[in-house]
């Protein structure tokens, strides 16, 4: 048994409430049946308002019935608000008007005219057409069932649109949360593709910011000797153009001596570049810093005083030193296999390591 689907009210003269009873009793298996249900204003319980009841179940009924007679259209009430409101909602397509002719009378021009009546060919149930009123019902009840039909296949397509606009509703909402997914994608690696770039400029800025602080002079000497040498491993060469770089810096020759107050005011910049340098290309290895280090690791001081006990210890650390004896410049080892800090060492006295003390001192004030 179906759930009740369609609601049936009676717009009626009160005079007519025998007829809308057999009326009723006619429609027994459709209610049974729970295709309809019914409602006119005798259900009306005491206490409540009966015009609010009235209109509340005219406005929400699927089916309304115009028991058509002399004394139903003579009702203002069932004329003026019953009659009004049905036609508007029928108008509308909320709801089927049925004009059922109950009892002879002229209702040509009526604002329900226009609509198919039952029973057949409109004609009254009291009339001499009909063998029998229960003959008349009868074809009344079949065209309401066949009003019934109708309106469940018009439900059933409405309920159907209805899905179909929904399920493409949800289609076009997944297409356009994909769509959505897609083109914030599609910024998200757009920004990544931008992130990237700025980030790959901005390492080739500071790489050659870098380049360029790397070979940093106050005086104007090209580096780029020393740096080449450094990069290659070729650690005596790059000894010896330390050596002349040097020299060009405080402004002397090939083969000449820097001398201590020279050393003293070694411009820093410059310092700082050839030992970057070294520490950068021997991983650390190498580099005047590193034996800045070392010297002051064994007690040297950074004042450019000879300290014999510290200067022997740290010419032992750094591998100038053999059994107690400095070594010669042509035994010394071109390469990271010797002891830590053992270059740069070209033109330095290691004896008493006088110029090199100086430049540690130098190597202190410049923060190297």
């Amino acid at each position: 048994m179906s759930e009740v689907s369609f609601k049936l009210f009676f717009s009626y003269s009160h005079e007519d409430e025998t007829l809308r009873d057999k009326l009723a009793k006619h429609l027994a298996t459709l209610k049974r049946q729970r295709v309809i249900s019914s409602w006119h204003d005798r259900k009306i319980l005491p206490g409540q308002e009966w015009d609010h009841q009235i209109n509340d179940n005219l406005n929400t009924s699927d089916i309304i019935l115009l028991l058509v007679s002399a004394d139903f259209l003579d009702s203002d009430y069932c004329w003026d608000v019953e009659v009004k409101r049905a036609i508007e909602r029928h108008d509308k397509g909320e709801a089927c008007v049925i004009p059922v002719i109950l009892r002879s009378v002229d209702w040509a021009g009526a604002p329900f005219a226009r609509l198919q009546a039952l029973p057949r060919n409109a004609e009254p149930v009291v009339s001499r057409y009909w063998h029998t009123q229960d003959e008349a019902f009868t074809d009344i009840a079949k065209g309401i069932r066949a009003a019934v039909e109708e309106l469940k296949q018009k439900r059933q397509r409405k309920q159907q649109e209805a899905e179909r606009r929904r399920q493409e509703a949800e289609a076009l909402g997944r297409q356009r949360e994909q769509e959505e997914a897609e083109k914030l994608k599609r910024e998200q690696q757009a920004e990544i593709r931008r992130q990237e770039a700025e980030r790959l400029k901005h390492e080739q800025e500071e790489t050659e910011k870098l380049r360029q602080n790397e070979l940093a002079s106050e005086k104007g000497v090209d580096y780029t000797k020393l740096r080449d040498l450094l990069a290659a491993k070729k650690w005596k060469e790059a000894d010896y153009e330390t050596y002349l770089v040097m020299l060009q810096v405080v402004g002397r020759k090939d083969e000449d001596w820097i001398r201590s107050e020279e050393l003293l005011n070694f411009p820093c910049t410059d310092l700082r570049t050839i030992d970057r340098l070294w520490v950068k290309y021997s991983n650390g290895h190498f580099g005047f810093s590193v034996q800045k280090e070392i010297y002051l690791s064994v007690g040297g001081k950074p004042d450019g005083q000879y300290y014999k006990e510290a200067w022997e210890k740290f010419g032992d650390r750094v591998g100038w030193r053999v059994n107690g004896d400095w070594i010669l410049y042509s035994n010394i080892t071109f390469d990271t296999s010797s002891p830590k800090g053992h270059l740069p060492l070209r033109r330095y006295g290691r004896r008493d390591g006088g110029s090199l003390r100086v430049l540690f001192s130098r190597i202190e004030a410049c923060k190297v």
